[in-house]
């Protein structure tokens, strides 16, 4: 078990946790036919949250999934769409809310005139919360204080929703999963993938919840070019037989590539162009299945 903790450990320092979405949630009663489309009105997008609204490993340095999203309107012929982004990296589900909270450089103000809301959130939290408690001693012990921690991240997601729905009483928000980048190297911690789970569920929980919010997966960037059950078993096994060094995590700063082909060879955590371009259709895809913005 401390073998396990040591691992967190180096894991959280060197790369963080971006976790694994645990799937789709959206409130279908806000599910709607796509009809009489206005193809000239004015759409306005308000994207929030952490790195991965900022764009943090785009190649092109575009703004993620941000810009793209913007770019597959107007090929679907919607003349007249802005963005905002207001990602920043690094932040929580609290930093988020406290920047909605305190209008931080028009925030408030740019939600109120949102069509649509896009929303980043969870993957800040959960780091927070193993970087608290990776070294506790016991198996019994970590789970209790990680319990703790999903129950404070619950209180604050939910906190953040309803603070982003005081702002804008109409627009649908779009609330994306989160994935494990590091999954194609060590797919046999089973217990990285048990807490980001866990997040993803309290956070696809209070979605469900939410008026007119719907939850986009993307857990296929967690594995990358390796969809197949075969292909995931044989990652698991591969990495049963490598005898693992909490140290051999350090390594992968150096490698050239990357084994997941919609991870940043950069960072080995963030998308690249391949994984933005996912993330965009998966979006573009909710949105035109709900069609509540239209």
């Amino acid at each position: 078990m401390k073998k396990i903790f040591k691992f967190i450990l180096f894991l959280i320092v060197v790369f963080g946790i971006a976790g694994v979405s645990y799937q789709v949630y959206s409130n279908v009663r806000h599910k709607t036919q796509i009809t009489n489309v206005n193809k000239n009105k004015k759409v306005s997008i308000v994207a929030l949250g952490d790195s991965l609204t900022q764009g943090v490993g785009d190649p092109k340095k575009a703004g993620g999934y941000v810009s793209r999203t913007k770019q597959a309107l107007n090929k679907k012929g919607y003349k007249h769409v802005t963005t905002v982004n207001y990602g920043i990296a690094g932040q929580r589900s609290d930093q988020i809310d406290k920047r909605v909270q305190n209008n931080v450089k028009g925030l408030s103000n740019s939600l109120k005139k949102a069509n649509i809301i896009v929303l980043t959130v969870g993957g800040n939290d959960l780091l927070q919360s193993l970087q608290s408690n990776a070294l506790v001693d016991g198996k019994a012990k970590f789970n209790s204080r990680m319990k703790k921690a999903s129950i404070t991240y619950q209180a604050k997601v939910n906190r953040l929703m309803n603070d982003i729905r005081k702002e804008n009483k109409k627009a649908p928000i779009y609330v994306f999963g989160i994935y494990n980048p590091i999954y194609v190297y060590f797919a046999n911690v089973d217990v990285i993938n048990q807490y980001v789970k866990k997040y993803n569920q309290i956070t696809s929980g209070v979605v469900l919840r939410s008026k007119k919010a719907h939850f986009v997966d993307i857990t296929p960037l967690s594995y990358g070019q390796y969809k197949s059950k075969a292909q995931k078993e044989k990652l698991v096994e591969s990495s049963d037989e490598v005898t693992f060094n909490p140290l051999d995590i350090l390594k992968l700063d150096d490698t050239k590539g990357e084994l997941n082909n919609y991870i940043s060879p950069d960072d080995h955590f963030h998308p690249n162009d391949k994984g933005y371009n996912y993330m965009t259709d998966r979006l573009v895809s909710q949105l035109f299945r709900f069609n509540d913005w239209n």
